[in-house]
């Protein structure tokens, strides 16, 4: 197998494209999918519990005292901040921790690539098998918030759901560039200090940002999850936004994607052929 890896990267730049989707695409979701369906309940335990926790301990419990946000209630305003959280997290996580322990740790991905399926549809099935476990964790945040009438808007909701899968893609691409770039399990923590919990905190999650100083409100505006939740709660709540800045707010968020990707891709390239 080490005489087969090096040229592994030559023969995932041919062709393809940055996301190419086919039936090893589909293999590599399927192998994943295969692995996470023995693990479902503790997967559902850390991807799924922590937002729902987000949302009840901040819903109902800073509820009490703040009853409206921008003239929402602060449920229905927390809420799509929360589907917001419970994809960030689950897409980042995937393609973090779970990810580098297939690529550094069980070798999996050695193995994957000693086949004849290149590095780009390796990428793209972990990708978009991480934006699969995120709208999953995002999906049951909906469902607990139409449970508890917090979607004034249940057809703007639906009409989200493409908006968190373009995110959630985006997300997981993020993680894929800091495994691309990891030498240990360290480098993680940088992430998620300087990364999402930032986001979490900063890009409208829990308040409107417009609350900040400037330079704040302006560095909040550098994360895509600013843009991600400015396009999800409108529909949400029932207040359509406006369509050429959702279309900007996209564009932002799939711009940085696929440049997150392409420089993973780059730099896994490098590695593999050292």
């Amino acid at each position: 197998m080490a005489a087969i890896l090096p040229m592994e990267p030559v023969r995932a730049e041919q062709g393809g494209g940055l996301l190419p989707l086919n039936r090893f695409t589909l293999a590599v979701w399927r192998r994943n999918f295969l692995t996470w369906r023995r693990l479902f309940w503790s997967s559902m335990a850390s991807n799924v519990a922590n937002p729902l926790l987000f949302l009840f301990a901040f819903g109902y419990g800073l509820g009490a005292v703040v009853k409206e946000a921008e003239g929402i209630p602060y449920f229905d305003f927390i809420l799509p901040g929360m589907m917001a959280h419970a994809a960030l997290f689950s897409a980042s996580f995937e393609t973090t921790i779970s990810a580098y322990a297939r690529f550094e740790l069980q070798k999996t991905w050695d193995a994957i690539l000693a086949t004849p399926l290149r590095l780009g549809e390796l990428l793209a099935g972990e990708l978009l098998w991480a934006a699969s476990k995120a709208m999953l964790a995002s999906l049951c945040v909906l469902a607990v918030g139409i449970a508890w009438g917090g979607v004034p808007s249940l057809w703007g909701a639906l009409m989200g759901l493409p908006v968190v899968f373009v995110a959630s893609l985006a997300f997981a691409a993020y993680g894929l560039f800091a495994t691309a770039h990891a030498k240990n399990w360290e480098v993680f923590s940088y992430f998620f200090t300087f990364w999402v919990t930032p986001m979490l905190m900063l890009g409208g999650t829990f308040f409107a940002v417009d609350r900040f100083p400037g330079w704040v409100e302006a560095l909040a505006w550098a994360f895509p999850m600013t843009h991600f939740i400015a396009v999800l709660r409108p529909l949400t709540t029932g207040h359509w936004p406006d369509p050429l800045a959702a279309a900007l707010h996209l564009l932002f968020i799939a711009a940085t994607g696929a440049l997150a990707l392409w420089l993973a891709k780059r730099r896994l390239t490098r590695r593999l052929m050292t």
